[in-house]
């Protein structure tokens, strides 16, 4: 079970390491407050994608509920990084980490559906 989900654990330890670290270099910018929404929703990001690699690592009967939940809110940290990304790389390469953990998690439902 645990080879069949490492690509899974591998987008979702991806995504946060990628959230974790836009969140810091937001922190970093120039007009913080511009970014307290990127950073807040890096924060939850971050918590539900170690949460989510927990369940699934263990082969927990929840593990389909977190990685829906997991897969929402990576959306929804992609969506507001995509915002900064132009301008800000650290947000683009979060965006794109998160877009990747959003559909390893989407297919990771699948899969165990």
């Amino acid at each position: 079970m645990h080879a069949q989900n490492q690509a899974l654990l591998d987008a979702l330890n991806a995504c946060i390491a990628a959230c974790e670290h836009c969140a810091t270099a937001c922190l970093q910018e120039q007009d913080v407050q511009m970014m307290a929404r990127c950073i807040s929703i890096d924060r939850d990001c971050a918590d539900i994608c170690a949460i989510t690699a927990r369940f699934v690592a263990r082969g927990s009967e929840h593990a389909q509920h977190v990685m829906r939940e997991c897969a929402e809110i990576c959306g929804i940290c992609a969506a507001e990084c995509e915002k900064h990304g132009a301008h800000m790389p650290h947000c683009q390469e979060c965006a794109e980490a998160c877009r990747r953990c959003e559909q390893a998690c989407r297919q990771g439902m699948s899969a165990a559906a």
